[in-house]
């Protein structure tokens, strides 16, 4: 199985708590409590869970977990996950790369002449290779 999350990061991947303030209501103890449009009003991340911050003050999309797995890739950083001290950071653009299915030797070619911005694009705009390979098999 292909790791996916860094185990370091710098501190610029951190969430700031005060922008998404609307959608994650809290964290404690390996959990984040993120406000969702359901009964209960919130669903609780995980570590290994993300947690996608695209819109943090909409009412029904506010904060979506994936349990396990991560959202849909978007062109920016939206997807989070919860780091063993209890801080919420965003997917790096090498671990948004990983989750598309590319090699990590792609990545490093592409980020020694591509800005952060335009790698987050990239992968947001790709498509996962072993879903192609999967599709493409049943053909």
């Amino acid at each position: 199985m292909l790791k996916i999350l860094e185990s370091e990061t710098s501190e610029e991947y951190l969430v700031d708590l005060d922008r998404v303030k609307d959608c994650v209501i809290g964290i404690c103890e390996g959990k984040v409590f993120v406000r969702e449009a359901t009964k209960q009003g919130y669903n609780v991340a995980y570590r290994g869970d993300t947690v996608n911050l695209a819109h943090p003050k909409r009412k029904t999309r506010s904060g979506r977990v994936g349990k396990g797995v991560a959202n849909t890739l978007l062109t920016s950083r939206e997807q989070a996950v919860l780091t063993s001290d209890d801080k919420l950071r965003w997917l790096t653009e090498r671990e948004s790369w990983r989750l598309q299915g590319i090699p990590d030797s792609y990545f490093e070619k592409a980020a020694a002449v591509t800005s952060k911005n335009q790698l987050y694009k990239q992968a947001g705009n790709g498509v996962t290779v072993d879903v192609v390979y999967e599709i493409a098999k049943m053909l």
